[in-house]
């Protein structure tokens, strides 16, 4: 089996389309390296007139790839980042901005003190690598009172790794180097897999327990075999 074969059914499985909400309250950006994230949020938040949005990230790993795709640097965060990105997609409602944040607890902790309290139904755009461990960890911190759904864009396969090419989403095409996808998606199965080096109970204890289906798994430990390049 090809590593191309295993990485799309671990891709598949990462992104599989999440329960929608009823009706949206608000909506939390998390900072990571993909300005489209950041237009997807405007555009959502024009569309739901949400009056105000959270934007979370400081300064971490994704913010030079964030920089490299944005052609700047500079010292902003990436909520900065993105919030400029949500101005220019034309979205006018209050950014409420966690600059600080440098891993996805502190973007649950810190944006819970920042919402209002009418908040009961919140989307999540993030990575879309990242979006399923994200709202994990999102339920955990703010609780059960509190109901998340994820972004995540549409037949998200690959047909090349290098340079990265998918099926019918030419916005992702190229959007991250592809030794940072591959360290990015095994390091998700890594955290989301419940042994005691993940991020489940039976580890960090971060959030709840995650089956991964055995295919799931039996792709990933081939991967993990394999002679990939994995941006350290």
């Amino acid at each position: 089996m090809t590593s191309l074969t295993d990485l799309n059914r671990c891709l598949a499985w990462l992104t599989a389309p999440a329960k929608p909400l009823v009706h949206v309250d608000g909506l939390v950006l998390c900072g990571n390296s993909l300005p489209i994230t950041a237009t997807t949020a405007a555009k959502i938040a024009i569309q739901t007139q949400l009056p105000a949005v959270i934007i979370a990230g400081g300064i971490g790993h994704a913010t030079k790839y964030l920089r490299q795709n944005l052609h700047v640097d500079n010292d902003l965060s990436e909520a900065e980042l993105m919030a400029q990105l949500m101005r220019d997609a034309g979205y006018q409602g209050d950014l409420l901005l966690d600059k600080t944040s440098t891993n996805t607890g502190a973007n649950a902790l810190n944006t819970r003190a920042l919402a209002p309290k009418s908040w009961q139904q919140v989307l999540l755009v993030q990575d879309p690598l990242l979006a399923y461990r994200t709202q994990l960890t999102f339920e955990q911190v703010w609780g059960p009172t509190t109901r998340f759904s994820r972004v995540l864009p549409q037949d998200f396969q690959l047909t090349q790794l290098d340079p990265l090419t998918f099926v019918d989403t030419p916005a992702y095409q190229n959007a991250w180097p592809p030794a940072y996808f591959t360290e990015l998606l095994l390091g998700e199965l890594q955290r989301l897999w419940d042994t005691p080096t993940g991020y489940g109970p039976a580890g960090a204890n971060y959030f709840r327990h995650v089956d991964l289906p055995a295919l799931v798994l039996a792709a990933y430990q081939r991967l993990l075999a394999q002679p990939l390049t994995r941006e350290r």
